[in-house]
């Protein structure tokens, strides 16, 4: 059995579970336990393979994203990446709870992680791709190295609409790498690819923690015609 088939899908419950995860904090409340996440699973801790949680506001409004390539449990996870992607990705200001109603969340589920052959060992619209490499600090002190790593999740590739070369040089320089990307050492990267299922879902005010739900008040004529139907009954 695949990685994928042994996988929860991801779908707008978990989400939802994300928005009152982050709700909760926000307010200084308790966060939600794994029954509020209002699925059907085994009574055993789900885990998979890699997560990762978005937070977005409008079709490309980035306002944190962060996850693991490793195996998690599903609840852990959510609850940690929900959290530490809208307050401590270090790329953008922690969201506040009055944003909270213009965001969309999205989760992706990472599976089917492979080697690949060569770096371009991959397919523009199915692959995710994680690269990892070592390089010198500076030309000065070529005995001093450091490990470079970064990722790039398939939905982010598909959306930018990068070729694969573009893809490998955002990752190297994603990764800290401030240097010239030489044509042998994008040979030499360290290239892994994945799949992701993934769900997104818009913020709405029937979240259950603490958030309001707009009620419109009947208007005048509204209350008329109420007032007589009940009449005629």
């Amino acid at each position: 059995m695949t990685q994928a088939n042994c996988s929860p899908q991801a779908t707008e419950e978990l989400c939802y579970f994300c928005f009152k995860v982050l709700l909760a904090k926000l307010q200084g409340k308790p966060l939600p336990s794994q029954s509020a996440l209002r699925v059907c699973w085994d009574a055993q801790p789900v885990q998979v393979p890699g997560l990762f949680v978005g937070w977005h506001t409008g079709p490309s409004g980035l306002r944190g994203c962060m996850g693991t390539l490793k195996p998690v449990e599903l609840h852990r996870g959510l609850s940690d990446y929900a959290l530490q992607s809208a307050l401590h990705d270090l790329r953008f200001s922690p969201i506040s709870l009055k944003e909270v109603k213009m965001l969309t969340c999205r989760v992706s589920i990472l599976h089917s992680f492979e080697s690949c052959s060569d770096p371009l060992d991959w397919k523009l619209g199915t692959h995710g791709v994680t690269i990892a490499f070592t390089a010198a600090l500076c030309s000065f002190c070529p005995c001093g190295t450091c490990r470079y790593t970064a990722t790039l999740l398939p939905e982010v590739i598909s959306e930018e609409g990068m070729s694969q070369e573009a893809v490998l040089e955002k990752l190297v320089h994603k990764a800290g790498y401030r240097r010239h990307c030489s044509p042998k050492m994008m040979r030499s990267l360290e290239v892994t690819r994945f799949q992701t299922g993934r769900s997104s879902r818009r913020s709405s005010w029937d979240l259950g923690v603490g958030a309001c739900r707009t009620v419109r008040k009947p208007s005048a004529e509204r209350l008329r015609q109420t007032a007589q139907a009940i009449g005629a009954a």
